[in-house]
């Protein structure tokens, strides 16, 4: 059995992954190939957006009771956008890293809880020549990043003459402490699968550092799966969606709105048992009002394309890149890692 693999993986692969093949295919056996795939566990990373309690969607699969699982994710997010009016002006120049320790349990019952800490990160950052490059190869537009000083931290925001935000300094620290609960809504057995889930968001985080929004804010969403067949490949065809409602915040508190709408959907395909690629988009209604600026007052929508890397029968990789094809209401690139046990 074990030299059967070897020759159909060195058949499909040739003559260069034959020692890859050695080590995996004897790691991840034919059933992970039916699992279905999971939604890239990630939000909107724009300095303003990220303090609210704005959730990733998550599985639509509640786990089964005394069943555990545990993340890490970093999202890295390079910020570069200037705009200014007789009235308002703003500039977010600079990096946001956010590292969130995820922990889920299922209590039996079709219910699991579950928490999240996130440390949070915002600085000059490293990534600016990269992405100047990268505009480059590629014909995009710079947007007047290439005029700008590299690795600056400035967050700033002023309306009607008013200083409203500013953060030009490195700070880090802990971020907002969430709590999760999901309820499974789908039968066992159903091809939909459908869980309810909720968050609420503590004030742990400093306002004024932007790790945190300084108010408690609360999530209700349901996600949703489905198996799917994509050019003859396991796949899978997901999303959600829910409300945010959000408490009297520190930041931009007189503009902050009180309700906002999220939405995911995506596919992914299985091109090997351990190797799966993911499409997925992501929207949101804006967090705030009375403002001209994109950056303030706009519905927000990311492109994130990347996969997923079975390590183990109960440990995957996820890699990500998201793109904000509505300029300026997210980071121009998020890089995301995930690592998830369970």
């Amino acid at each position: 059995m074990a030299g059967g693999r070897l020759r159909a993986c060195g058949k499909t692969a040739g003559l260069l992954w034959p020692a890859v093949c050695v080590v995996l295919f004897p790691t991840f056996p034919a059933p992970l190939a039916a699992q279905p795939l999971s939604p890239f566990f990630s939000f909107n990373q724009s300095p303003i957006i990220q303090i609210h309690g704005l959730p990733a969607i998550d599985n639509a699969r509640v786990l089964d009771e005394a069943q555990a699982r545990y993340r890490l994710v970093h999202d890295l997010a390079n910020n570069y956008t200037f705009r200014q009016t007789a009235d308002e002006a703003l500039l977010f120049d600079g990096e946001t890293s956010r590292t969130t320790f995820v922990y889920a349990r299922g209590i039996g019952g079709g219910w699991e809880w579950g928490m999240q800490i996130p440390y949070v990160r915002h600085a000059g950052g490293s990534l600016d020549a990269f992405i100047e490059d990268w505009h480059d190869t590629f014909f995009l537009p710079q947007g007047g990043r290439d005029t700008a000083p590299r690795n600056r931290l400035t967050y700033s925001y002023q309306r009607n003459g008013v200083t409203e935000l500013l953060l030009n300094e490195p700070v880090s620290g802990i971020g907002d402490l969430r709590l999760t609960l999901g309820r499974q809504w789908s039968p066992p057995g159903a091809p939909t699968r459908v869980a309810l889930r909720g968050a609420l968001s503590l004030p742990s985080g400093d306002s004024a550092e932007l790790r945190g929004s300084g108010a408690v804010d609360a999530a209700l969403w349901a996600s949703a799966d489905r198996a799917r067949s994509w050019w003859g490949l396991a796949g899978s065809l997901y999303g959600g969606g829910g409300l945010l409602w959000m408490g009297d915040g520190e930041v931009l508190a007189d503009q902050q709105r009180r309700l906002a709408a999220f939405g995911s959907l995506g596919a992914g395909a299985r091109l090997r048992p351990w190797l799966a690629l993911k499409l997925q988009l992501d929207l949101h209604s804006p967090l705030y009002d009375h403002s001209g600026l994109v950056q303030v007052n706009a519905a927000a929508v990311q492109l994130l394309m990347g996969g997923e890397l079975q390590l183990g029968r109960n440990t995957r990789l996820e890699l990500m890149v998201g793109e904000d094809p509505t300029v300026h209401a997210s980071p121009d690139v998020v890089f995301h890692l995930g690592l998830v046990v369970e």
